[in-house]
């Protein structure tokens, strides 16, 4: 969804002057995230290691300007490092907007921000969405032993769009029974984590690179 909402044709009409998304994931560093959000405003590396030289990079860039930052995949409960980021967010103009994905409702809490809460996908949606990424057209009618297969991974993703589309293009590449029934039959499936249901999916697609992309 806020991918969409990045990519949304009203958002270019709104006429931020600065558009920047930037991935957060587990390690809520607040001079590492501060520092990679000046690197996707400006497009260019920052390697240096002063806090105070980044900031003033940062509040150069945004000082009067209204802009629209997403922060994608944020892991962090701690109030304080949350804060430690946002002050460097203040010299924004009027209108400026902060967007965070997170899979977590504590983390949305520490925010304190409006929340809007994604549901599961519907049944029929969650199989149109596996499909398109399984065969490139969610109108085809794939063999009938592996859609009945295709048909229990996608129960196996509980929904969830990340997990449709990572298993939907780990397959694609996979023609025979066999090895769908392999990826149904995966004791990853059982890897059970307390913060995301997507973990499963990522740990198979992993799984199944070539070895020279692991590193």
């Amino acid at each position: 969804l806020a991918q969409h909402v990045f990519n949304d044709p009203r958002i270019q009409e709104a006429r931020f002057d600065v558009k920047a998304w930037v991935c957060v994931s587990d390690d809520f560093d607040a001079f590492r995230v501060t520092r990679t959000i000046l690197e996707a405003i400006t497009k260019s590396t920052d390697d240096s290691r002063d806090l105070e030289m980044v900031h003033g990079r940062l509040k150069e860039k945004l000082t009067g300007k209204r802009f629209l930052l997403v922060l994608d995949d944020v892991w962090n409960e701690n109030r304080l490092k949350w804060e430690a980021v946002l002050k460097h967010l203040v010299f924004g103009a009027q209108g400026s907007r902060i967007i965070a994905t997170t899979r977590s409702k504590e983390v949305a809490s520490t925010m304190r921000s409006r929340e809007h809460l994604l549901e599961q996908l519907q049944e029929d949606h969650c199989w149109k969405l596996f499909a398109k990424h399984a065969f490139q057209d969610d109108n085809i009618q794939p063999n009938p032993d592996c859609k009945e297969i295709g048909t229990k991974i996608v129960e196996k993703c509980k929904g969830l769009p990340l997990a449709l589309k990572t298993m939907g293009s780990l397959l694609h590449d996979k023609s025979s029974v066999t090895e769908w029934k392999s990826i149904l039959q995966s004791e990853i499936w059982e890897f059970s984590t307390e913060r995301s249901d997507i973990v499963p999916a990522l740990a198979l697609s992993y799984h199944h690179l070539p070895s020279h992309l692991k590193r």
